[in-house]
């Protein structure tokens, strides 16, 4: 690149609120979190995806990202796409799951439950949906945002109480902290359901506000969950794919291809990194929740086949809303389950085919 363009590039970021630290090649961009660096997706973000970007950018450019982490202090959880869309962030870790009106694509995961545990897969298998229908980023696009790439942290969802449970019939009642979408997975089952974000899960079962929790065992160290709710049951209700890196709009449309194709590598080593590290953090979660005191009990498989069938066709609902609006929500679907089949996943349920 020559000194001319450089210079171009330089004063092009200093209108879209990235900037150049040098005459050189240094970008400064901000990352957004509504959590703090012990969540482990913001942990191997700051271990993997920065150093990753600029591994790359040595090899084949002139370039090197700075990054100011603004996590857990800029925005509260949910904040995080508000945030990239307004220029408050450059990169965001988004949470779908919260926007489900705004990507609801990005979100198919959390309405086929008992499909699956493998989180490598499921995050493999979003990307590749991403790929195959475009309007999975012309979702974000409208919101000022470009997709990077899909990620998570959830090998299979687990019902943590105060009390103990350990069939259906006990969930009769219970009041179940979760993200919102996934509480969808309580109808049928008699439990009531409680929209409330995992940094206040501890607080709000602690004070009475809920009676249990949809968590999953690697948040169990990191936010102590079996101190309050102890009785851990292991239902195998699947994983779920709960995030996306994006990137506000302007800031990705003034970069250099050379620096948002880093970028999109990144983010998949990313992907897979965290994937990986949350497997193995789902024993050590469990090996943790009993240190705190929890028990861990295993739901029979006939009760789990049973759980699965009590409830309303969320899938289907969820893909004739997303046709509503124009969007691809039962090619989506089709697709998605196509692709656990093929990966020979234990499907407890069709749900594209009701």
């Amino acid at each position: 690149m020559t000194l001319l363009k450089k210079a171009a590039f330089a004063f092009a970021l200093g209108l879209t609120g990235a900037s150049v630290a040098s005459a050189e090649t240094t970008i400064k961009l901000t990352a957004i979190s509504g959590y703090g660096a012990q969540a482990s997706w913001v942990r191997v973000f700051d271990e993997v995806w920065i150093p990753e970007v600029n591994r790359i950018l040595a090899e084949n450019t002139d370039y090197q990202i700075s990054v100011n982490q603004a996590y857990g202090t800029v925005v509260k959880p949910r904040g995080e796409m508000d945030a990239v869309a307004n220029g408050i962030a450059d990169i965001g870790l988004v949470v779908p799951v919260f926007h489900a009106d705004r990507v609801p694509l990005s979100v198919v995961s959390y309405v086929t439950p008992f499909a699956t545990t493998d989180l490598g897969l499921n995050v493999k298998i979003m990307d590749q949906l991403a790929s195959e229908f475009p309007e999975f980023n012309q979702s974000y696009q409208k919101f000022g945002q470009e997709l990077l790439g899909h990620m998570g942290t959830i090998k299979s969802y687990a019902l943590l109480s105060k009390d103990p449970v350990g069939n259906i019939a006990d969930l009769k009642g219970k009041k179940v902290m979760g993200a919102g979408l996934n509480l969808r997975w309580l109808e049928g089952v008699g439990a009531v359901g409680i929209t409330s974000a995992l940094t206040s899960w501890y607080s709000d079962v602690d004070s009475g506000v809920g009676d249990a929790m949809l968590a999953w065992a690697e948040a169990v160290g990191s936010f102590k969950l079996c101190e309050v709710a102890p009785y851990f049951l292991d239902a195998e209700m699947g994983t779920a794919t709960a995030f996306a890196v994006t990137a506000n709009s302007k800031f990705w449309n003034d970069l250099p291809e050379e620096v948002r194709s880093a970028m999109r590598t990144a983010t998949a080593t990313y992907r897979d990194e965290l994937a990986l590290q949350s497997t193995a953090g789902d024993a050590t979660g469990r090996e943790e929740c009993v240190k705190q005191g929890g028990q861990i009990v295993k739901l029979a498989d006939q009760e789990r086949s049973n759980w699965a069938a009590m409830l309303p066709p969320i899938a289907k609902e969820w893909a004739d809303a997303t046709e509503a609006v124009g969007l691809p929500g039962n090619s989506v679907l089709a697709r998605y389950m196509e692709l656990l089949r093929e990966a020979d996943q234990p499907i407890a349920r069709d749900w594209d085919r009701e």
